[in-house]
This record gives structure tokens, sequence and C-alpha cells, in this order.
């Protein structure tokens, strides 16, 4: 039988790869940028989807800071995926608010 492979790779393997820490740092970075972006559009707009928008992005930039506090082993692979995965669950329910929102206003003044 041959040797399972975890699908992510944890601090406490004592296996850091350069191109995963690459990775996050690009994506870390990347994150920061579409954040402060919405949040300078829902300065100028100040409407509840753009809102909706920002948190979107700070869940995103919080995915990162989890893959950070794994790479730098504070926190265990079991609470890594519940942080992981809890913020995708937030992100996506977040982003599905702010178009469902956004669609429900245009209706309405539409229809006005």
């Amino acid at each position: 039988m041959e040797p399972s492979l975890p699908l992510h790779a944890v601090a406490d393997a004592g296996f850091r790869s350069p191109g995963l820490v690459a990775v996050v740092v690009v994506a870390t970075l990347g994150a920061a940028v579409l954040l402060g972006v919405a949040f300078a559009a829902f300065v100028q707009r100040r409407s509840r989807p753009y809102l909706l928008l920002v948190a979107a992005f700070a869940a995103l930039l919080g995915r990162s800071a989890v893959v950070g506090m794994s790479l730098l082993g504070g926190l265990s692979p079991a609470d890594h995926h519940l942080f992981e995965h809890g913020l995708d669950v937030v992100l996506v329910a977040l982003v599905v608010a702010a178009v469902y929102y956004a669609r429900s206003v245009d209706r309405e003044v539409s229809a006005s």
C-alpha cells in the first residue's frame, strides 16, 4: 500500500515549499489590493452591495492569513481546515448576498 500524501502542506511536516510560500505571498498581496479597491469603491458609492463585497474581500484576505499562520505553525491542520473552509462559506454567502441585494434594488428602481 502506498503512503498517503497530504492535500495541504502543513508546518508540522517540517517542509515549507518556496513555491507555496511565493503563492501565498502573491495571493495575500492580491487580496489586499482587491480589499483596498473594494473599500475605495464603497466609500465612493456608499451602498450595501459594495459593503458586502468589502466584507467578502476581507474574508479572502483572512484565508491568506489562515494559510500564513498555518505555515508558521500557529494553527493545527484541523484548525486550518475549519477556519479556511469556514471563510469559504462566509465569502460565498457575502458575494451571493451582494448580487441578490443589487439585483433586488435594480428591480425596485426600474419598477418605479
